[in-house]
């Protein structure tokens, strides 16, 4: 726990608080948090969806955004709930990481994994800044360009009389008070915003320190495997080399940094593969809506700056995701590359067998997935998730242009028959 205590771990450690997912919290604060969290959130949800259903006549652009909003709240609430039902697993990844880090005993070892550690701490600390601040100010902007034709009435005091339909659909009777519709709904989206944006932030936090602690492993195990050959080095005669085995030592501990990171690697699997699954799915799909509504609404530049304020959050969000997966499929590409570049054939035959065992455990990369299928964290899947949102979103507008076409089309066949 000291180390939790210390500067590497302060910010998850409030992050992960704010929405009960600190695994050395007591159970029963746990609970009283997730609860409160969760039931927030659900009520905010049923009011949105409550709220499109009885209405009578739709629009088309604040029911889109008001399913936006559900579903970032929806994905926020399901992300909040797998990691809840992963505490275990959770505090067993906190951990493994304290034990690798009072196993180190050597002075380079250490600064290796306390320079990666402060890395993430920095990495996470840029993220939940930038992010903060692009929700504080997307989000504020985009309330306001969605409730700048009633925002007014929140001052005055018959602000129920004569309400157009407006962003977002809101389920009147949840409204405590009708002189304050309102404030109650501008207070109640941003509370619900700022809740989910910190289970997104939590997530994350976690997610990039064992990601950076991996790393770390790895380029433990690389810099043991260099300094046990370069000690051969050392040695004139060929033949002296050949029959030393002082390396096999070496090479063992070298073994076994590699094997922990292979079982960190598959820790933070079992922890976050059905969260970012979820993420990865969910990106995909408010991309895609995003793109449609920003080419549907091009026209009208206000409506365009309001889908427009939406993008950036979404994208930077998943881009670390996959750029953290992207920084694990180098780590093990670097170890590979240094097993294969040493001097194996100026070790003795019994050290080779080690050189050829570390080799073929380098050979096959590991990398991150989310879910059970195959879709790999990474620049390229981080690529091909927003060529595949701006291709669904314009297949998505070419149906919408063909129903606009049919219904002109039959337009000019009655005024023809008429």
């Amino acid at each position: 726990m000291d180390l939790f205590v210390g500067q590497y771990f302060k910010l998850n450690k409030i992050v992960l608080t704010i929405c009960g997912l600190w695994p050395y919290q007591s159970k029963l604060r746990r609970r009283i948090t997730f609860a409160m969290l969760a039931s927030s959130t659900l009520l905010f949800i049923f009011t949105l969806v409550a709220g499109i259903l009885s209405q009578s006549k739709f629009d088309f652009v604040n029911t889109e955004e008001t399913f936006i909003f559900i579903f970032y709240c929806s994905a926020g609430l399901l992300k909040c709930t797998i990691l809840y039902n992963q505490q275990n697993k959770i505090k067993k990844l906190y951990e493994r990481i304290e034990t690798d880090w009072k196993k180190l005993t050597d002075t380079s070892e250490r600064e290796i994994l306390r320079s990666f550690l402060l890395e993430g701490r920095k990495l996470n600390f840029i993220i939940m800044s930038n992010y903060t601040i692009l929700l504080v100010s997307c989000s504020s902007a985009f309330i306001i360009y969605s409730c700048v034709d009633f925002l007014p009435r929140i001052l005055k005091e018959k602000s129920e009389y004569h309400r157009p339909h407006s962003f977002p659909y809101y389920f009147r009777p949840m409204v405590i008070n009708e002189k304050f519709y309102d404030l109650q709904v501008a207070v109640h989206i941003t509370v619900i915003v700022f809740y989910a944006g910190f289970v997104y932030m939590s997530a994350i936090a976690t997610y990039i320190s064992s990601v950076k602690h991996v790393c770390a492993l790895y380029e433990i195990a690389r810099y043991r495997l260099q300094n046990a050959v370069s000690y051969d080095k050392s040695n004139n005669s060929l033949l002296v080399l050949v029959e030393d085995t002082s390396i096999v030592p070496k090479l063992v501990k070298v073994i076994d940094m590699h094997a922990q990171a292979l079982r960190g690697i598959q820790i933070i699997e079992k922890v976050f593969s059905a969260d970012f699954f979820v993420l990865e799915a969910s990106s995909l799909t408010a991309l895609a809506t995003d793109v449609y509504e920003l080419k549907y609404c091009r026209a009208n530049v206000r409506t365009f700056i309001r889908a427009l304020l939406l993008t950036p959050i979404v994208i930077i969000y998943l881009f670390f995701v996959n750029y953290s997966g992207e920084q694990v499929i180098q780590a093990c590409n670097d170890m590979r590359i240094t097993a294969y570049n040493i001097d194996w054939y100026r070790t003795s035959s019994r050290a080779r067998v080690f050189v050829f065992m570390i080799m073929r455990r380098t050979l096959n990369p590991k990398y991150l997935t989310a879910g059970t299928i195959v879709m790999i964290l990474s620049i390229e899947k981080f690529a091909a998730i927003i060529t595949t949102a701006w291709s669904i979103g314009t297949i998505l507008l070419t149906t919408q242009r063909h129903t606009r076409n049919e219904d002109t089309n039959v337009i000019a066949d009655n005024n023809w028959l008429c």
